[in-house]
């Protein structure tokens, strides 16, 4: 009873805010009906498999310094009942940086987690899982760095490869070990991406570097193309310009494209805007949105491609004055391209989505959930599921927990 008053007066906050805003799109909400996301859930992350399975992943906190990250799948129309992959006490919880779990063939078959080690206050580690087929435990848990400097590593992204493998990059930070604050500046003691294949059964191959230089706290992104992956990240040179990098992987060889700039906006920041770019393929298809702070088309961009990532068009500026970044995008079947982003107004946050036309024309952006605009909130995500877009994100009034939403296609109802 009590959770359904709370949830009248969210509502009820819901409607209050959207008739004082009139400058934005009236808020289209249809929320799943058995949502998993528990009280205390936070920072979901949504991934579809190569059978049409959407996975949801978010961590919660059970009580005080206790978390468990949980996971559901979401099956006609429906959430599965949540399942607990682990439960502890040394999880590195951050807004931006959150795990994830990816699956093939139907199954849940990997995730990764942050845990906390000695030596810091953002001393932390990966740790990857697979589940057990038989068991369904997820017993195998790896280390993809192979290194335990007490230093950052994180912001992962997975990709499986097959059944029995996944690709792994992340921000690997044992370069920074022993970094004074004077000496952040110095290229040689920055921030690096690398990358892992990961089998099953708990081996580690291919571990290389990609970039040397990157950013450090931007989140990761990566698809499969033909094969092989493109990976997006935040870049990092020696005059502070902290572009998006794109590079592709080769499943032959286990070799990484010679990274390469999306777009020149030449944003000089001497910090990390934690603001990561996110990529979608369909085909040759090839779509990545991100945030800049550039004074000349501060806001969300979003460049296309038509050739496999090789090159790009002049990216379009999605949303300037008031977007905040947390891009989120898709491609759908026929071509069309969905992005999402948070519009800020005071301490609201507006998640909006736009459809982006295969002739590359608009339609109006429209409200499809709301927020606070602080870090509480993390990043909303989304994903397609039949007809409808699925929309995820951590509400912080009255009570945080993760939300879902259905959208239709545009178009469609």
């Amino acid at each position: 009873m009590q959770t359904l008053k709370q949830l009248l007066v969210f509502i009820s906050l819901l409607l209050f805010i959207s008739a004082c805003q009139q400058d934005l799109q009236q808020p289209v909400y249809q929320y799943t009906l058995n949502n998993p996301g528990e009280v205390g859930s936070r920072f979901p992350y949504l991934f579809k498999d190569n059978q049409n399975t959407l996975y949801m992943s978010w961590i919660t906190n059970i009580e005080e310094e206790i978390y468990a990250v949980r996971y559901s799948t979401y099956k006609d129309e429906l959430w599965t009942a949540p399942q607990t992959v682990r439960l502890a006490t040394d999880f590195f919880v951050n807004w931006a940086d959150f795990p994830s779990v990816v699956g093939v063939d139907g199954e849940a078959s990997a995730v990764q987690w942050l845990q906390k080690v000695e030596g810091g206050t953002y001393a932390y580690h990966v740790q990857i899982g697979f589940q057990d087929d038989e068991t369904g435990r997820w017993e195998q848990i790896v280390t993809p760095h192979l290194e335990e400097s007490a230093t950052e590593h994180g912001f992962v992204t997975m990709r499986p490869i097959d059944s029995d493998r996944i690709l792994a990059i992340w921000l690997d930070g044992r370069n920074t070990e022993g970094r004074g604050h004077h000496e952040y500046e110095d290229i040689s003691k920055s921030m690096t991406i690398r990358s892992a294949e990961i089998s099953s059964s708990g081996e580690i191959t291919r571990s290389q570097v990609i970039d040397q230089t990157v950013c450090d706290c931007c989140q990761t992104d990566m698809a499969e193309i033909d094969g092989d992956f493109l990976a997006v990240y935040r870049g990092r040179t020696a005059d502070e310009i902290r572009d998006i990098m794109i590079s592709r992987y080769s499943t032959a060889d286990g070799s990484w494209s010679e990274p390469t700039r999306v777009h020149n906006d030449d944003w000089e920041i001497r910090a990390c805007p934690v603001n990561g770019p996110r990529i979608a393929v369909s085909d040759n298809q090839v779509a990545v949105i991100w945030y800049t702070g550039t004074e000349e088309s501060k806001g969300v961009k979003l460049a296309q491609s038509n050739d496999g990532g090789n090159s790009f068009e002049e990216p379009i500026l999605i949303a300037g004055e008031g977007a905040v970044g947390r891009t989120d995008l898709l491609i759908t079947n026929e071509g069309s391209t969905y992005v999402s982003w948070m519009h800020q107004e005071g301490e609201t946050g507006y998640i909006m989505l736009q459809k982006i036309n295969p002739d590359g024309t608009a339609e109006d952006a429209i409200t499809v959930g709301l927020t606070s605009s602080s870090r509480t909130s993390g990043f909303p995500r989304i994903e397609q599921t039949g007809d409808h877009i699925l929309v995820a994100w951590t509400q912080t009034r009255p009570l945080v927990r993760v939300r879902t939403a259905r959208v239709p296609l545009f178009g469609t109802e």
